[in-house]
């Protein structure tokens, strides 16, 4: 089951990718100034013929891509490279090796590709497309860490043991849960003027005692003799 879902998260990052990366070529082939300059009641149309051929880049771009993409994702689920700077390079250099295949098949005598803005807006597709993959499916690839749980329960978790003597129990498994013991705060070795006060208090009422006219009990007995 969840190898299933892992093949589904791909394919919906790899659908959501190809068509980021067609819009985003659509915008280099019909730019914002130009769309904008036209007539206000052109803008509808104009909007249906972009998003239409998006749509139709972005499937030739899945065609070309999806071997490519396939082996970014799956060393992505296999190692579990959850990382931006992965897919983002991921989409840069296939877009790269679309723009060489683009120009590998160009027929002579005809315009040629090769010249800074078509790498510029096969570069910002690719960049953009494993952005948008990263975002649906690459920051979630791969198995959860195994140390997670022990990070998240911390030091001051309680502490699961098994009953030392399981055959008290009638065959019935007992969890005995140990809490760890509060730290103590160590006394002060010292005494503050408070307490010397009171100790001298203290040693002051154990003395011999005095009677009311401010004379002790062996004083009173040899004024009796």
């Amino acid at each position: 089951m969840k190898f299933l879902g892992s093949i589904a998260r791909v394919a919906f990052g790899f659908i959501l990718a190809s068509i980021a990366a067609g819009l985003v070529m659509m915008l280099f082939v019909n730019t914002p100034s130009e769309v904008l300059a036209q007539p206000v009641s052109r803008l509808p149309r104009t909007a249906g013929e972009t998003f239409e051929l998006a749509l139709l880049t972005a499937t030739h771009v899945a065609v070309f891509a999806f071997i490519f993409a396939l082996i970014v994702a799956g060393l992505g689920e296999l190692f579990s490279l959850r990382g931006v700077a992965f897919y983002l390079s991921g989409g840069v250099a296939i877009a790269f090796l679309g723009f060489i295949a683009q120009y590998a098949s160009e027929v002579p005598g005809e315009p040629t590709i090769l010249n800074n803005y078509a790498l510029k807006t096969f570069l910002t597709t690719g960049f953009f497309a494993g952005f948008v993959y990263w975002l649906a499916s690459g920051q979630f690839a791969g198995r959860v860490p195994t140390d997670v749980a022990a990070v998240a329960l911390g030091p001051s978790s309680p502490e699961v043991v098994a009953d030392p003597h399981p055959e008290n129990r009638d065959e019935e498994t007992s969890v005995v849960i140990r809490h760890p013991a509060p730290l103590e705060t160590p006394r002060p070795t010292y005494r503050t003027l408070l307490n010397r006060l009171s100790f001298k208090k203290r040693e002051t009422s154990t003395a011999e005692p005095e009677s009311r006219d401010g004379l002790s009990d062996s004083d009173k007995s040899d004024a009796n003799r």
